[in-house]
């Protein structure tokens, strides 16, 4: 499990001026410096919630990635949008999209509120990079939802995935199915995400 300090992940330790590559208690070692994230673990400022598979944008064999889930709703009640009849235009459903959907979302004219701007503006571990993932972002989410342990298994939630002028994806982590909504829908809760 990775180490944290006050929400942070730490990535080194010094002891008397040396850099220390592992701790170890009672002959176990808590913390190493090549730790990996393990889904399901505090890390990067949140949980970490999906690790990428070969096949995923972005995969690396030597550098592991994936997404970071918030541990708590950004907002249990909000709007997709305050713009509610206008489309954004070119948001994706696709692994990786979310934070430029969520940037899109903000650009839009007229913009002041969002369950976008909610994750843009949140800024748990210190980190100011949290967006409103995408569809399959959150389908990534609900596959790991156990090991989480900080979803509500029976809540829906925005993606940041637009379908239309007014109609948005929301996903479904009573069933795992993404469905289309209303804009001013206001059950869907807001989760932010970040990537690593």
């Amino acid at each position: 499990m990775p180490l944290t300090f006050n929400g942070t992940t730490v990535t080194a330790v010094t002891f008397n001026g040396t850099v220390l590559s592992a701790i170890v208690c009672n002959g176990t070692t808590v913390w190493s410096a090549s730790a990996a994230p393990v889904v399901g673990a505090a890390y990067g400022g949140g949980i970490c919630a999906y690790l990428k598979v070969p096949g995923d944008p972005g995969y690396s064999s030597s550098t592991p990635g994936g997404l970071i889930v918030a541990s708590a709703d950004q907002a249990a009640v909000a709007y997709w949008s305050n713009i509610l009849t206008l489309a954004v235009t070119g948001t994706s459903a696709s692994l990786g999209t979310g934070a430029a959907n969520t940037t899109k979302i903000i650009a839009q004219a007229g913009h002041t509120a969002s369950a976008a701007k909610n994750c843009l503006d949140y800024t748990g571990g210190g980190y100011s990079d949290w967006y409103l993932p995408s569809e399959t972002e959150l389908e990534k989410l609900y596959l790991n939802c156990t090991a989480i342990g900080v979803l509500d298994p029976e809540g829906y939630y925005w993606t940041s995935t637009e379908l239309s002028a007014n109609a948005v994806s929301i996903y479904s982590f009573y069933d795992g199915n993404p469905f289309q909504e209303l804009k001013n829908t206001d059950y869907p809760a807001v989760r932010a995400v970040r990537s690593f």
